[in-house]
This record gives C-alpha cells, structure tokens and sequence, in this order.
C-alpha cells in the first residue's frame, strides 16, 4: 500500500522541513508508525520552497505554489493538486492500494477538485480535525465536496453525527474511529519528575490546556474548590498557552483563599518539557464542552496519570467509556467535585496502570497506524469492487 499524507496549509514562519516538522511535531511519528505497518508513505505538504528528503524510510515532498501558507476556501492549488495525481499515477503501476490521506474537513471544494485529477482507483480518507459542519448556507457545497471522498475518520464515531444529520456525509461514506495523531511521552519515574518540576501536593493535580471558554478553568476551579473541603492538602498547577481567560481565572483564585493557596499558574511550557509534569502528577483535569480529540488527555494518559475529564464523545473514548479515572458533565462544578473525589478515595496505581495499557493498546501512535491501514484496506477493496 502507498499511502499520500497530503496537508494544504503551513506556519507563514516555517523556514525549512525541520521547521516544519518541529511544529506540527505528530507528523513524523504518525507515517512513522504508518510505515512500520508495512505501508509505503508519502507526505505531500504545500510550502514556500520545493524540497525532497528520506527520513525513516518516508519520503518527503515540499511543494512550492503561488497562494502562500493559507488560502480561500474557494481557491484551488492546481499545481499541488497536479503533484499528487504524479505521485498516485506512479505508485498505480504496482497493483497495490493508493490512498491519499487527507487532513481537515474544510477543504471541502478543493477536495471535490482534488478528486477530479487522481486516478480513479486511488482512495481519499479525510481526517476530521474538530472541525464543525458549515453555516447552513455553505452546507450545500460543503455537502457536494466532501462526497469525493470514500471515508472518513473521527476521533469518536459521535462527532460524525451532526455530519451525517445534515447531509454532510452520506450513509455510503463509512466512518472509522480513529485518533488523529498520538503522542511519544511515556510513563517515568515519580521522584525523579517532581525534583525536576518542584510539583507538589498530595495529591498533585494537572491542567494542560487553553485558558480559554471552550475548556472552560472556571469550572473546574470551582469544583476544585470543593475538593480541598475533603482534601486540603491538594494542588492544582496549570498549563496553558492561550491565556483569554486568565483574568477571570486569577480573579477566581483570589476570591478564594483555599484555592490561593492550592493552585499554580505555570502559563506556557515548552513542550517537550511537558513530560516531566505529566510525570509529576497524580491526577489530570479538564473542563472541556467540546473537543475534536484531545492531545493531552492522551498525553496524560501515556504517562499513567488518572483522568478526570468531561463527560463529551472523545473524552468517552479516550477513557474506554469513562471505565479509567472519570467522567463528569461539563459546566457542572459539583459534579466535578464527587467524581474527582470518588477516582481519589481509589488505589491509585491500579488505574495509573490501566491508563497506560489502554494508551498503549489503543491511542498510541503504532495502535492507530494499525486501525488506519485496516480502514485504508477496506476502503481500497469498496472502491476497487465498484469500479467493475
């Protein structure tokens, strides 16, 4: 199988592939693992130079054009387009699979364009990127460019829902749950992480996540709040890098003076630095009322912390069904509050170990390479049986 990792858009910073790779840093390891499945990749990335590389055994191919980092959601990258149909057209003399990996729903008029120039037997998968159906007037065409592709994937088979409810995507289209991207952090000692992080508390407390209404801190400092009623001797440290919210959070903590003295504000973190904090803590949190997948939950995850998310589709997943840590509904402090309450009053190295083994089996990077390449395979057999 040849598998086309195709991305229309870049960082208008991005130098070269390593900057490129530096910043959406889940690539590599993604056709990595794809690779390590047996499957032959490509990645096809519009940017402002031309460039080829071999890393790892996938190639790489920079493609230069005209419409710059982003570009209209009416306007065509014909040039781009005219690469992938060369790279398809060659890989169509062996007799194996061609699947064009698409990333984002919103290109839907360039991927009905895109459609237009491929080999007939070559596969279009679309990865859903927490995107959300078009504004009721853009949905028509929405609707007629995204039925060029044979599949989609989603981080959790809910999120298709309203897709399918509009037209979007139609019953012929299947839908493959799958996560879009992984993470290489694992678990590490807990000792060593916390002298390196000076985290503290007991138990200690992780948020990883935009200060941001979506995610929604407020909540959760309040439901934190009633925590420290049972366990005091609790701290909450926070990540963050979008920091929006961060007025109404600081004004928060000062109206309280348990929460004064029991949560931290880190702001951002570079991010390889990361897994140091998740190594540090017990417990993970988030407030989050929607979400397209959710990379620190699996970050967490990877290390063995104890989730205590929002009751919402990818967070279900993500947690085998809310059967790992908990889940609680989102805007709802108190229930927040009884669920952390109800993981802490458990052994907790049992559901560390649990965290990773389902990381592990299902969300980590080798883990979706392999439910990709089936899904791949099935959609290369529905389209090959069609064309006779």
């Amino acid at each position: 199988m040849h598998v086309v990792y195709l991305n229309y858009e870049y960082g208008p910073n991005m130098a070269s592939l390593e900057d490129l790779l530096q910043t959406y840093s889940t690539i590599a390891p993604w056709v990595d693992a794809l690779h390590a499945e047996g499957v032959e990749v490509t990645v096809l990335q519009r940017f402002h130079q031309n460039a080829r590389s071999r890393r790892n055994g996938v190639n790489y191919i920079l493609h230069r054009d005209w419409l710059g980092p982003r570009f209209r959601r009416w306007q065509i990258p014909w040039s781009f387009h005219r690469a992938a149909r060369e790279l398809c057209s060659q890989a169509s003399s062996t007799p194996e699979p061609i699947v064009v990996h698409l990333n984002s729903l919103i290109f839907a008029v360039q991927l009905r364009a895109l459609r237009a120039v491929l080999p007939r037997q070559c596969v279009i998968a679309v990865q859903h990127r927490a995107e959300r159906p078009a504004r009721p007037h853009l949905r028509p065409v929405q609707g007629w460019g995204l039925r060029a592709a044979d599949g989609f994937f989603f981080a959790a088979s809910e999120l298709a829902r309203p897709w399918v409810k509009h037209g979007l995507i139609r019953s012929h289209q299947p839908v493959y749950q799958i996560m879009e991207s992984s993470t290489d952090f694992r678990r590490g000692d807990r000792a060593t992480a916390r002298a390196q992080t000076g985290l503290t508390g007991d138990p200690i407390v992780l948020w990883v996540g935009q200060l941001v209404t979506r995610k929604d801190p407020l909540t959760v400092l309040s439901g934190f709040d009633l925590v420290l009623q049972r366990a005091p001797n609790a701290r909450l440290h926070m990540i963050y890098g979008n920091d929006n919210l961060l007025p109404e959070v600081r004004g928060r903590i000062a109206d309280r003076a348990s929460l004064a003295k029991s949560v931290t504000l880190w702001g951002s973190v570079p991010h390889g630095a990361l897994e140091s904090f998740y190594n540090s803590a017990d417990y993970f949190v988030l407030g989050s009322h929607y979400e397209g997948s959710g990379f620190a939950v699996a970050e967490a995850l990877a290390c063995g912390v104890v989730p205590v998310v929002t009751d919402i589709p990818p967070f279900r997943v993500m947690t085998d069904g809310c059967e790992i840590g908990a889940c609680w509904p989102p805007g709802d402090s108190a229930a927040f509050a009884a669920a952390f309450l109800r993981v802490w009053r458990q052994p907790i190295q049992n559901i560390s170990d649990q965290a990773v083994h389902f990381f592990e089996q299902h969300l980590s990077f080798p883990a979706i390479a392999r439910k990709a390449t089936r899904a791949y395979r099935e959609l290369a057999a529905t389209r090959a049986e069609q064309k006779r």
